[in-house]
């Protein structure tokens, strides 16, 4: 798979400044987790569950806001130019995360989030219209595969070594890894050649990204390719938004360390972030394996990708359900890498499926609809994980709750999906 980057020097340079920041984001995730449940304690006036739950939002729905504006941005700017100024924004606000230290600067973290990854969804957006250009394809498959891998390695390394270092680095430390990785990418995306942005049939107005006129162009365009359930396959794995608070509670509440009259104790913390670092360790294993084991024994045709996303929808639900009850971090560890082998197939079969079919003067905001989607989802799915998990303090009957849902979704876009291959497979007209 390594030979895409071999072939395509310009998918090369894209491929490792992705190595290098997403590894920081990552850091930068389990010492913001750490933080949160250090600066709450046992006792914060939010159950805790929901302030994981605000983490998770926060961090999804500046995407659903910014989406309106960074498609059309991507689809009209300098595509290397939005990366490196983003790189260079997101590097000064992660260095302001050193001056949260006390219970009530929460806000101020929660405040960071929202800034930080809505300048991250103008580098997301820029970053997946400009993937395609750099390689041929007959590569595009096996390149967004990889990118996928590559993001899940990240997770795993930098979530491993986020949960180690918190302990001698502390989180001010992690954070100021983070800033150096964008600076890192930020350079390397400076000498990324790409061909100009495809000239646009309608000029940019703010009128239009505030009616959100650009999107609704770019949905009409998949509505055109007869392929909207599988642009908005991602929205239908919305109980992962539930899944992940989960995992920052597990490693909190089961495998972390409170005292039981005060705040969480130095020891506690440590082993909250470790449990933590570890949990999403394992999602970055599993990640990263789905897409490369589903692509090698089920092909990469339409009808391959359709397969592969049923498939996986049934693999994620059992692998949590087999989570909810285990009882020791390895054991826990393992059925999360299993669940998100399911997982990462359905996200990266679906982003390939519509990907390969829609024109590159729209895939900025085709991209913005479906992250639109899935943030939303998403968000509301952490929401309501936190609040079930704080109402019934059981782990196991919020995740067992979200994996019934979860087999819910996956009937649901099987019957939607149940005739876009045969209409391609005809032949139908708009699709290329």
């Amino acid at each position: 798979m390594l030979g895409v980057v071999v072939r395509n020097p310009r998918f090369r340079t894209l491929w490792s400044a992705q190595v290098v920041s997403s590894a920081g984001d990552w850091l930068n995730r389990v010492a913001v987790l750490t933080l949160i449940g250090e600066l709450s304690g046992p006792r914060a006036a939010a159950g805790v569950g929901m302030l994981f739950g605000a983490e998770l939002a926060l961090r999804l729905t500046p995407t659903a806001v910014m989406g309106p504006l960074a498609g059309p941005l991507a689809d009209r700017l300098p595509r290397r130019a939005l990366m490196v100024a983003a790189d260079v924004l997101r590097t000064a606000i992660v260095l302001c995360f050193l001056f949260v230290d006390r219970p009530d600067e929460l806000w101020m973290l929660y405040a960071l989030l929202v800034a930080q990854m809505s300048v991250g969804i103008v580098f997301e957006s820029a970053k997946s219209a400009a993937l395609p250009d750099t390689v041929g394809e007959h590569d595009l498959h096996e390149a967004l595969t990889l990118s996928a891998a590559t993001w899940s390695a990240m997770l795993t390394i930098g979530a491993f070594a986020g949960g180690l270092l918190v302990v001698p680095l502390g989180v001010d430390g992690v954070f100021l890894v983070d800033a150096g990785t964008y600076v890192v990418s930020a350079l390397l995306l400076a000498r990324l050649p790409l061909p100009p942005v495809p000239a646009h049939p309608e000029r940019f107005r703010w009128r239009d990204v505030l009616t959100a006129k650009d999107l609704r162009r770019g949905l009409a365009h998949v509505r055109e390719l007869r392929l909207v359930p599988v642009l908005f396959t991602k929205g239908f794995w919305w109980p992962a938004g539930g899944f992940l608070v989960m995992l920052s509670v597990v490693g909190r509440e089961r495998f972390g360390a409170v005292e039981a009259g005060g705040a969480l104790a130095a020891s506690g913390s440590a082993a909250t972030g470790f449990a933590t670092g570890m949990l999403f360790a394992a999602r970055g294993l599993g990640t990263g394996l789905g897409p490369i084991v589903a692509r090698a024994a089920m092909g990469s045709r339409d009808e391959d990708l359709r397969r592969q996303i049923v498939l996986g929808f049934l693999v994620a639900a059992g692998g949590y359900a087999l989570f909810a009850t285990a009882g020791e971090l390895w054991s826990a560890c393992a059925w999360v890498a299993v669940a998100h082998m399911g997982g990462s197939t359905i996200w990266v079969a679906s982003t390939a499926w519509w990907q390969r079919h829609v024109g590159g003067a729209y895939r900025g905001r085709v991209y913005a609809l479906e992250f639109l989607a899935m943030t939303l989802t998403f968000s509301a799915g952490g929401l309501l994980a936190g609040g079930l998990f704080d109402g019934t303090s059981s782990i196991a009957t919020t995740v067992w709750a979200f994996c019934a849902v979860l087999l819910v979704m996956a009937g649901a876009w099987a019957w939607c999906t149940r005739d876009v291959v045969t209409r391609e497979e005809a032949g139908t007209p708009g699709v290329p």
